[in-house]
């Protein structure tokens, strides 16, 4: 039995085994206690099975299989590679939306008061034409849904279509005549997305956005994918031609050499590793797909429209939301309130005039 020598003169008291290996055992115990508790949590975390995508985030995993590539749900690590820049992405397209106006009603009563209303059609009868004209109406109140209130909200675009001319105005005390001058005016005016209320009309803007800067991937995708047949058929073309020229191959063979490195980089920017790894990019930096950018301008009743400082006493502002999408073209983007009687109106108008129409054709 080993003994534990004293300083003090006196004879050395023998330690147990026991006790000996209880303060080994003490001693590493007490080595791991020091341990940070955060290294545990990421050693432990190791083992655990990664939690599922909430909702939201398993939403538009399921919308990016839908527009951008089916086969991307198949693959193992799918939601892994993909969760964290879903997630960035939705929350701006989230922040995109929650920074649209309130909804503005239109309607007859609207064109003659709002200043915005009057510019965004140049009659009123225009507002039932566009309500007609919309398909996405035509199907939501088809639908055989419970209607509990009187109205509804939508999502209206339009673009921007200014108009150079030369009118009159005053400058001074003075009238002038063919002073140039630009008319706000408006085109493709279309009713989309509506809904019942305001809480599934964010939902439904909200949706949009994500789809739109998926479809912009999507897009950047297939013109990827284009090219490279388009490599192809080059290179097909170049190997014909040199089969019909036998004894001019040396610039030839390095036409194909060089279209042969072009296509095999091209054959790995497409592999489904390498396009969800853009695609990841891609959604941590959607601003440079999507903007929203506020516009105001003074306008007058006629129209024209004129500088901040330098405005006509019938001038009024407006303030309305420009939408950049993925295909670069600026677009209104207006929330609207619209009455179900007024639309149904334009519908059943509309309706009476296709079958006037019909009837004078068969005549």
């Amino acid at each position: 039995m080993p003994r534990k020598t004293v300083r003090n003169g006196k004879k050395p008291c023998p330690v147990p085994a026991k006790t000996r290996h209880g303060s080994e055992c003490a001693g590493i115990l007490g080595a791991f206690l020091f341990i940070p508790m955060n290294l545990f949590s990421r050693f432990f975390s190791c083992f655990l099975p990664v939690p599922p995508p909430s909702p939201d985030i398993q939403s538009g995993l399921e919308r990016i299989a839908a527009l951008v590539d089916k086969k991307f749900a198949v693959m193992p690590d799918f939601d892994e590679r993909l969760a964290a820049p879903v997630a960035h992405a939705r929350e701006f397209c989230a922040r995109m939306v929650d920074v649209l106006p309130p909804a503005v009603t239109i309607d007859r009563r609207s064109f003659a008061s709002d200043p915005l209303v009057h510019a965004l059609f140049a009659s009123a009868d225009d507002i039932g034409a566009m309500l007609a004209a919309s398909e996405a109406l035509q199907s939501w109140l088809a639908a055989p849904e419970v209607r509990l209130e009187d109205s509804f909200i939508g999502l209206m675009v339009a673009r921007r279509a200014d108009k150079k001319v030369l009118g009159v105005a005053m400058q001074g005390e003075i009238v002038m005549s063919d002073v140039p001058q630009t008319l706000l005016q408006f085109a493709d005016q279309a009713l989309i997305l509506p809904a019942s209320d305001a809480a599934s009309a964010r939902a439904a803007f909200l949706e949009a956005a994500f789809d739109s800067l998926l479809l912009a991937f999507a897009g950047h995708l297939a013109r990827a994918r284009e090219a490279y047949s388009a490599l192809q058929t080059e290179r097909d073309m170049e190997r014909v031609r040199q089969r019909s020229r036998p004894t001019d191959t040396a610039f030839p063979e390095r036409r194909i050499a060089a279209l042969d490195e072009r296509l095999q980089q091209q054959f790995q920017s497409l592999q489904p590793d390498t396009v969800i790894d853009e695609l990841a990019a891609f959604l941590m930096r959607p601003e440079q797909a999507l903007s929203l950018d506020p516009v105001r301008l003074w306008v007058t009743r006629s129209g024209v429209i004129q500088e901040d400082a330098h405005h006509d006493a019938d001038a009024a502002p407006i303030l309305f939301m420009e939408f950049t999408s993925r295909d670069r073209r600026r677009h209104l983007v207006l929330p609207v309130r619209v009455r179900y009687d007024e639309a149904r109106e334009a519908l059943a108008r509309t309706k009476e005039i296709q079958a006037a129409r019909k009837y004078m054709f068969l005549l």
